[in-house]
């Protein structure tokens, strides 16, 4: 009786989630301090491309703000809006400061913690109304494994991964509203209202929040199916029906404002790859191991198992969906199995894109709720001892991966070493390892043992080829005074560089290759800078920055090559019909007729001339002559 009495009292001076919720503020404590030393750590890989060397945001004026939501402000052309307004604020209040883009990072991530807890409280007793008492525990235990998992130091401690965390961030808060819109009769309009907002500002911080929508609107048609028949009105529908229609419209118009084009193919490969990157992602959403930049997830040994672990999380989440359409009992673990899959789907490569990794860490940023979601509903049924004992060891696992994987950030060699270490013979981290770290500081002899340790035959063949370029470029052409014989090997290994037909399916194969382009027009205009008076250099250099749609600085050593007056007789006429394509590429169009026509007048002449010439004319309103100049254009 004396027991009852003092746990009675107990509970009326302190609340029932206080406990919890101070374990939930140690959780916090514990990964701000994993993640403070990286204060000190500086810009990485394309942070310099989204934030030190971005001239058009760097530049960009506070009445002039609205231009961000109209067009890409980044080099990718990736349309973030959000992501790019928040790196302006920090650049006009702490200028190009690290430390403070990366503590932002860390803020935007510790908000996310009390929404974890909010919502999974409130879906605890929604699916477990039984066991509603437990709620604020089971979800402390959600929020607590959330905060410590290590797939969240690439998204928090890497400036790029802005977008990945600010997007969470939103996604939780449209998920909060969505599950406080819950009412007996419906949902509450400023709620739900609020919820896709939220929703909206996620997506116009990263495009594949769009994957959040069919959660909302799962929720709203479980809350929906709850309502006895006679007071349940059909135009609560229009709300989940709402959250599906914002997300189509708003990838519309990503898919208006993205100028890239992605060649599309389907095979037997392409499913393949989507189920090996599922089950790569639900192996690392549940996994204690060691967290990488690059994985290998085609060359992987176990590529079998990995495809298997995706068609069972793709078989589950389609059991689950049946579920809900028939109207069933839907269990909190299939919910969090559907949520998972879900929050995945952006990330398979049902679309083909070219990351630099099939699988990367941050794209889990918010996937990893649902997993923790689904581990503590399991880890539920057990007693509470070796429960807590669970929860403690996946705790210390994933915290002490965590602590480890923000080491590896200090600066793009440890970050790549880490890689090179964990996977040898992968021709992603040793490629990157050579391009951008071992030739940038002149390790040759470093680079061809790098290079000898890659396992594809033509990927090492080609590393190889390029240390032997970078010496003739760098070197031997310095040394001799003549760039005739580093030409000779660019030109050689513009020849060799064939991605294999492997490329079509592996978007990290197609990464290799295109990183091995981009090097060779880093040689090219390293010699370019070595002998700005020979005209061949400028010519080639002009070539491949147009290859690669750099139109503008296309246009400078194109124009450099064709003003020296050392080009041969025959060059001049493509010289001149590639500067009218780059001047018309960097949208330059009345310019580009002079180079176009320049080039007709040549001897011999370059026909092809009239192909781009005609474009000149329409632009200008000459429909005859542009006819003229179809009519002209030789075929292909």
């Amino acid at each position: 009786m004396k027991v009852d009495i003092l746990t009675a009292r107990m509970r009326q001076l302190f609340p029932a989630w206080l406990l919890p919720g101070l374990l939930v503020l140690i959780s916090a404590a514990a990964v701000l301090a994993a993640y403070w030393p990286t204060l000190h750590y500086i810009f990485i890989s394309d942070d310099t491309v989204y934030i030190t060397e971005n001239t058009r945001l760097l530049e960009l004026p506070f009445n002039e703000l609205w231009r961000l939501f109209i067009e890409p402000y980044n080099h990718y052309s990736e349309f973030l809006p959000l992501r790019e307004l928040s790196y302006w604020f920090d650049i006009t209040l702490f200028g190009l400061n690290a430390a403070a883009f990366r503590m932002h990072n860390i803020i935007l991530y510790l908000l996310c913690l009390p929404l974890v807890y909010a919502i999974s409280s409130n879906l605890w007793r929604y699916f477990c109304a039984a066991d509603a008492a437990s709620a604020p525990w089971a979800a402390a235990a959600i929020t607590v494994l959330f905060a410590l998992h290590p797939s969240h130091t690439e998204a928090v401690v890497w400036i790029s991964g802005r977008k990945d965390v600010l997007s969470t961030l939103l996604s939780l808060f449209a998920i909060w509203f969505a599950v406080r819109a819950k009412r007996e009769q419906g949902l509450a309009a400023p709620h739900a209202i609020a919820s896709l907002a939220a929703l909206l500002a996620a997506m116009l911080a990263k495009a594949s929040a769009f994957a959040v929508a069919p959660i909302i609107a799962l929720l709203w048609m479980m809350f929906w199916f709850n309502i006895p028949a006679p007071q349940r009105r059909n135009s609560i529908l229009l709300w989940p029906l709402a959250s599906l229609l914002l997300a189509g419209c708003m990838a519309l118009i990503f898919a208006t404002i993205i100028p890239t084009k992605i060649p599309f193919y389907f095979g037997i490969e392409a499913v393949t790859r989507s189920l090996a990157v599922l089950g790569w992602l639900a192996r690392l959403a549940v996994s204690p191991e060691s967290r990488h930049f690059f994985y290998p997830v085609l060359e992987d040994p176990n590529l079998t198992v990995m495809v298997i672990l995706g068609a069972v999380v793709l078989l589950a989440a389609l059991a689950v969906s049946a579920r809900v359409l028939m109207r069933k009992r839907l269990w909190l673990e299939g919910f969090a199995i559907l949520v998972f899959f879900l929050l995945c789907l952006p990330s398979i490569q049902l679309i083909p894109y070219q990351p630099p990794s099939l699988v990367s860490d941050r794209w889990l940023a918010l996937a990893v709720w649902p997993s923790t979601l689904l581990i503590v509903a399991l880890a539920w049924h057990l007693k509470s001892a070796p429960r807590a004992v669970l929860f403690v060891v996946i705790g210390l696992a994933w915290g002490y991966q965590s602590i480890e994987r923000s080491r590896d950030w200090r600066n793009l060699e440890t970050l790549i070493d880490a890689d090179v270490r964990a996977y040898p013979g992968y021709y992603l981290p040793a490629a990157h390892k050579i391009i951008y770290v071992q030739l940038r500081r002149g390790l040759r002899r470093e680079a061809i043992e790098t290079a000898n340790t890659i396992s594809d035959t033509a990927a090492r063949n080609i590393m190889i080829e390029l240390v032997k370029t970078d010496y003739a470029v760098r070197d031997i052409a310095v040394a001799t005074g003549n760039p005739q014989g580093a030409m000779t090997l660019l030109s050689k290994l513009e020849l060799d560089i064939k991605p294999p037909e492997q490329t079509k399916w592996n978007t990290a194969m197609k990464n290799f290759w295109s990183i091995t382009g981009f090097a060779v027009i880093g040689e090219w205009e390293s010699l370019a800078k070595q002998f700005p008076d020979a005209a061949p250099v400028h010519y080639n250099t002009g070539l491949w920055l147009l290859k690669v749609h750099k139109y503008k600085e296309a246009v400078v050593h194109l124009r450099s090559a064709i003003e020296s007056g050392h080009l041969s007789e025959p060059a001049r006429g493509p010289a001149l019909k590639n500067l009218g394509l780059a001047l018309i590429g960097a949208g330059d169009i009345a310019a580009a007729e002079a180079p176009l026509r320049a080039a007709l007048q040549q001897v011999p002449p370059d026909l092809r001339a009239y192909c781009p010439l005609a474009e000149v004319y329409r632009h200008t309103g000459r429909i005859e002559e542009a006819t003229r100049g179809d009519a002209a254009c030789p075929p292909e």
